[in-house]
């Protein structure tokens, strides 16, 4: 009864993360362009705790509307960087899109990475982030094939469900 039970929680767990085979659901589509540049401003950390990275994304071919990139985090310690659909960014028809990345960590954390990555696997721009004991933050340029960022990127058309407070909408990077 007990591994009954356990089948069915983990398969209606899958069908809610990933839903049901053949029903009618909308998917998001990472479709990456074959040229793109990108670069990171210095990060500055709010009163709140929100880590502030401007981040610039360009494409170096002709711009399609469908072209989309994703900006990664990446934790040390096993932390698996998750890319969802939910979060893709659009490319702008002319110069670079401006973004905000806004990183709000759960607990305090000394060391983070991004990059900026034109698909699954193309990192373009790289950045760590080191906070020191005094709250103080710096950030670095890395190497896209720095140890911080190399773990592989999962990606999810659709973001995990998570109950409760979830937000779909939510622009932040939490954890």
């Amino acid at each position: 009864m007990i591994k009954k039970t356990l089948g069915w929680i983990v398969a209606a767990t899958v069908a809610v993360l990933v839903g049901l085979p053949g029903a009618a659901r909308a998917t998001i589509v990472w479709v990456p362009a074959s040229c793109a540049t990108g670069s990171f401003e210095p990060v500055t950390v709010d009163q709140q705790g929100h880590y502030l990275l401007p981040a610039h994304m360009s494409l170096c071919e002709p711009y399609q509307p469908r072209f989309n990139y994703e900006i990664v985090l990446f934790r040390p310690n096993g932390h698996i960087p998750l890319a969802t659909g939910d979060k893709l960014q659009s490319y702008s028809a002319a110069g670079p899109t401006n973004v905000i990345v806004d990183v709000l960590p759960a607990v305090p954390t000394s060391v983070f990475g991004l990059c900026l990555m034109r698909d699954i696997d193309t990192r373009v721009a790289c950045v760590r982030v080191d906070t020191a004991p005094d709250g103080t933050a710096t950030s670095t340029p890395i190497a896209i094939d720095d140890d911080l960022v190399a773990d592989p990127v999962l990606f999810l058309p659709k973001p995990p469900v998570i109950w409760p407070d979830y937000c779909a909408t939510c622009v932040s990077v939490n954890w």
